[in-house]
């Protein structure tokens, strides 16, 4: 199976899209085993995100949607885009290439 820190090979940090809930859990669990962190907070404060940014020594932080949202399609000169699901799936192709969150915003 393949592992978060497989994921940022050589990154400093890759930004981590997580298309449900299930999928979210499955990425917490990992973070765990693997010691990542959200700063200080306990694993049970850590609240469910869309995207959050992966750093090769072991922080993690929740990126905003509208970030997230205007870093498409230029994708130049920004952490690679990883879809979690499709990464933990073991697909070949896992980059997100779309934000998948366009829809949902306000303005």
């Amino acid at each position: 199976m393949r592992t978060i820190r497989e994921m940022l090979a050589d990154d400093e940090k890759v930004w981590v899209y997580f298309d449900s809930k299930e999928t979210w859990e499955k990425f917490v669990e990992m973070a765990c085993s693997e010691g990542f962190h959200f700063g200080d907070l306990p694993v049970e404060k850590w609240a469910v995100g869309f995207v959050v940014a992966v750093h090769s020594n072991g922080d993690m932080g929740h990126l905003s949607l509208f970030l997230w949202c205007m870093s498409f399609p230029n994708c130049a000169n920004q952490p690679r885009k990883i879809e979690f699901r499709k990464y933990i799936d073991g697909e070949e192709e896992y980059l997100c290439e779309e934000s998948h969150i366009k829809q949902w915003m306000i303005i």
